[in-house]
C-alpha cells in the first residue's frame, strides 16, 4: 500500500510539473504606493490575505535606497538600483533607462512578441519614463481607485497580454494628506478601499477565458513607507516594507523576521551582502517576473547568463516562488482543532509574527461584551486560554504568546455567537 501511495504521489507531482510546463507564462505586477509593512498586516484586507494565504511573501522586506516614489518604483521596475538607473527624485532627472530599461524591454529582446501594459494614477511614471516596453501605457486620474482597477479588468480581457503593471498611489497620498499610521483611519480606509480593487483585479484575471492554460505569477510590493506625513529619509518606518508573490504554481511561505540588510544611503549601515540573499528586495521584482516570463526560453544557467550580461542588481526568486508539488496549506488549522456550528467572522492577527503581545481584531457583532480565545499548536495541543474578558476597545483583544515557544500556532476566537480561526507565527526576540 505504501508504494501505491508514494507512486500515486510521484505521479501527481510529475502531472503538476507537466501542466506547469505547459501553460504560458504571464505576470502581473501590482504596486501600492506608501504601505507601511505594520499598517498592512493591520489593515483590512481579505483579498491580499488571500494572495498571502496562497502565497511567498515576507512581512520584512527592507529598502535600499532613496525611500521616494521615482527611484523606488525605478528599482522595481528595472531590476536595479539608483547608481545605475539615475534616478534619484521623483523628477526622474538623470534616468538611464537607456542601459537599464524595465522588465518588458528586457523580456521582449527574448521574447519580441510579448504584448505589456502599464496602468497608473501618478503620471510621472508614465510620462518621464522611456524605454520601457509596454505596447500600451494608460494614465488614470489620480487617487481614482476604481478607474485604475476597470482599465486592468478591461486589459485583463485581451487574450495576448502577457504582462500588465497595475499601480496604485491613493494610500501614499492619504499619508501625505493624514500621517503614515496604523492609528490613522484615513491612511488605513486607503489600504482597505484598494484592497477591494485588488479583489476586483484578481477575479477578472481569473475569469480570463484561457486562465487554465496560463501561468501568472502575481507580485506585489510596496515603494516606501513614511512617518508623520512624510517619507525619504532612512527610518525602519519608512524602510520596512514587504513583498508578496503568488499564483497557481507558487509555493506557500512565510519569510519570517529577516534581518534589516542595509542601506547603500547609510553609512552606519551598509548593505550585507550575505544578509540581502535572504530577504527578497524591490529590485528583486523585475527579476523575478523577467525569469517567470523567459523560463519557457531560458534555463536557470541561461538566465544567470542573461542576468549577467543585463548587469542586474535584483535576484530572482522564481526557483523558491514555484512548487511542483500540491503544498502544505498551514494556511488553515489542524483537524484535531475540531470545527464547530458557530458562524465564522473575519479576524486580523497583529503583529504577526509576533514576539509576544498579539492584538485579535474582529468583526463580532455590536453587543460584544466579552471574548475569549484559545490557542493551539499545529499539532491540534491546546496550549494557551485566554479570557473570557472585557475587550481592551471595541472589537479588539490582546493576547500574550511569550510564554510559549518560538513556533506556529492557530488563535481561536469567540465573541458573542461567532467564531474565528487563524495562524500566528511567533519568535521570541
Amino acid at each position: 500500500m505504501k508504494k501505491l501511495i508514494l507512486a500515486t504521489l510521484a505521479v501527481v507531482a510529475l502531472t503538476t510539473q507537466f501542466a506547469s510546463a505547459s501553460q504560458k507564462k504571464k505576470v502581473m505586477i501590482i504596486g501600492m504606493d506608501g504601505v507601511r509593512s505594520d499598517a498592512l498586516q493591520a489593515a483590512s484586507t481579505p483579498n491580499i490575505d488571500e494572495l498571502i494565504a496562497t502565497g511567498f511573501y515576507t512581512y520584512d522586506s527592507w529598502h535600499l535606497g532613496y525611500t521616494v516614489s521615482g527611484p523606488s518604483w525605478s528599482a522595481m521596475f528595472t531590476g536595479v538600483w539608483h547608481q545605475k538607473n539615475g534616478v534619484t527624485d521623483n523628477s526622474y532627472a538623470g534616468s538611464n533607462f537607456g542601459q537599464y530599461p524595465y522588465y518588458p524591454h528586457r523580456a521582449k529582446e527574448v521574447k519580441p512578441n510579448l504584448y505589456a501594459v502599464q496602468i497608473v494614477d501618478w503620471a510621472p511614471m508614465s510620462t518621464q519614463v522611456t524605454n520601457e516596453g509596454f505596447d500600451q501605457k494608460i494614465v488614470r486620474t489620480e487617487n481614482d481607485v476604481t478607474a485604475v482597477a476597470n482599465a486592468a479588468i478591461t486589459q485583463l480581457q485581451n487574450a495576448n497580454l502577457d504582462a500588465i503593471t497595475v499601480y496604485f498611489a491613493k494610500v501614499d497620498n492619504m499619508g501625505h494628506g493624514s500621517g503614515f499610521s496604523p492609528s490613522n483611519p484615513i491612511y488605513m480606509a486607503a489600504i482597505h478601499e484598494v484592497d477591494s480593487a485588488i479583489g476586483r483585479v484578481m477575479a477578472a484575471l481569473h475569469a480570463r477565458p484561457n486562465y487554465a492554460n496560463e501561468d501568472w505569477l502575481v507580485l506585489i510590493c510596496t515603494d516606501h513607507g513614511g512617518v508623520g506625513t512624510s517619507h525619504g529619509g532612512n527610518s525602519d518606518n519608512e524602510r520596512h516594507i514587504w513583498w508578496i508573490g503568488s499564483g497557481n504554481n507558487v509555493s506557500r511561505k512565510q519569510l519570517v523576521a529577516l534581518q534589516d540588510p542595509g542601506s547603500y544611503l547609510m553609512p552606519a549601515n551598509p548593505v550585507n551582502p550575505v544578509l540581502l540573499a535572504k530577504t527578497p528586495v524591490q529590485s528583486d521584482i523585475a527579476v523575478t517576473a523577467i525569469h517567470h516570463l523567459l523560463s519557457d526560453d531560458l534555463d536557470s544557467a541561461g538566465f544567470a547568463q542573461k542576468r549577467q550580461q543585463w548587469d542586474l542588481d535584483g535576484k530572482s526568486w522564481l526557483d523558491s516562488l514555484r512548487t511542483t508539488s500540491d503544498p502544505v496549506d498551514t494556511s488553515h488549522p489542524p483537524t484535531a482543532i475540531g470545527k464547530t456550528n458557530l458562524p465564522s467572522m473575519d479576524i486580523k492577527v497583529y503583529p504577526n509574527p509576533s514576539s509576544g503581545w498579539t492584538s485579535l481584531w474582529f468583526d463580532g457583532g455590536k453587543g460584544n461584551k466579552e471574548v475569549s480565545c484559545q490557542v493551539y499548536d499545529v499539532t491540534g495541543k491546546l496550549v494557551l486560554q485566554a479570557g473570557p474578558s472585557a475587550m481592551v476597545s471595541q472589537y479588539r483583544m490582546n493576547v500574550d504568546l511569550s510564554p510559549l515557544p518560538a513556533g506556529q500556532y492557530f488563535v481561536r476566537i469567540y465573541a458573542d455567537d461567532k467564531i474565528a480561526t487563524k495562524p500566528v507565527i511567533l519568535h521570541h526576540q
